[in-house]
């Protein structure tokens, strides 16, 4: 570990969720054991729309100041876990990818560094307490991308989602998704910044989108086995919240529609039926092609 790594984490928030925000996601970065929180930066992006005439939305000023009101709650110093509330700059209330890309920017902007990470969660996911300290165990100047387990929750069900190595593979991303999603993406930040973030025209199908092209480009320009895939859980996925894209049959169908056009050249006929087999099974998706 490089004491002088820095992490940013990046959260977008949007359809007025900031009880979530605050109370699951924000809280658990602000409750990390075994870390001070002065190389941690967070960066929430509100991405509701504008209510009044003022610059901002509504909302924002709430986040601003439910985040100062946690701040104190935690006693945090102002160097440790500082934290900004940015509007998204780009394409807004689609599917997320927007205020992603805004969070991004922002963080290729004002980064200094020569060695840093970003990181993502989701406003209604939460880290394990131990999972930056863990993160950072891992982290040296050839470190590319950490990836660490989820544990999903759906009503009373809950499972692991373990992830292996050797399945991080634009193939295993194009026929379904091993793991990797949202709130468990670690990259170094100038390999995100290098592949230009999220595709902002997909509706749905981001993170598998993002992970085909930046396993893609580590094949072209980095060592694949400097990423480091964690054995231990330490990212919690509430699957049952409401106004999830994976529930919008229609965004999820126009994202899988745009997928396929994307994709479907570069794999084998075998694989194109295994995704579909799967887009069927879990989305009712017929594909129309």
């Amino acid at each position: 570990m490089n004491n002088e790594t820095k992490i940013y984490i990046i959260i977008t928030t949007s359809k007025k969720r900031t009880s979530l925000l605050i109370n699951r996601a924000l809280k658990s970065i602000y409750s990390q054991k075994n870390i001070s929180g002065e190389n941690i930066e967070v960066i929430i992006v509100d991405d509701n729309p504008i209510e009044s005439k003022n610059a901002f939305s509504e909302e924002y000023e709430i986040i601003k100041n439910k985040v100062s009101e946690l701040r104190n709650i935690h006693k945090l110093k102002e160097n440790q876990f500082k934290t900004f509330v940015i509007k998204n700059k780009r394409k807004q209330f689609f599917s997320g990818t927007g205020a992603w890309n805004t969070g991004i920017d922002f963080i290729k902007k004002h980064r200094q560094e020569k060695l840093s990470y970003t990181a993502i969660l989701d406003d209604d996911d939460e880290y394990k307490i131990n999972y930056l300290s863990e993160c950072l165990r891992h982290t040296n100047k050839n470190t590319i991308a950490i990836f660490a387990p989820i544990i999903w929750k759906e009503s009373v069900i809950e499972r692991i989602h373990y992830i292996k190595k050797e399945e991080l593979t634009p193939r295993h991303f194009f026929i379904g998704n091993p793991g990797v999603q949202g709130s468990n993406m670690f990259f170094k930040s100038e390999l995100l910044e290098e592949i230009g973030g999220f595709d902002e025209d997909l509706p749905s199908t981001t993170d598998r989108d993002l992970m085909i092209r930046f396993l893609d480009h580590v094949e072209k320009n980095y060592n694949k086995s400097n990423m480091v895939v964690l054995r231990e859980p330490l990212i919690i996925h509430y699957a049952d919240g409401k106004d999830r894209v994976t529930d919008d049959k229609i965004k999820k169908k126009q994202g899988l529609d745009l997928f396929y056009q994307k994709y479907k050249h570069r794999f084998s006929e075998t694989d194109f039926l295994k995704s579909l087999e799967r887009a069927k099974k879990l989305f009712g998706y017929e594909y129309k092609g």
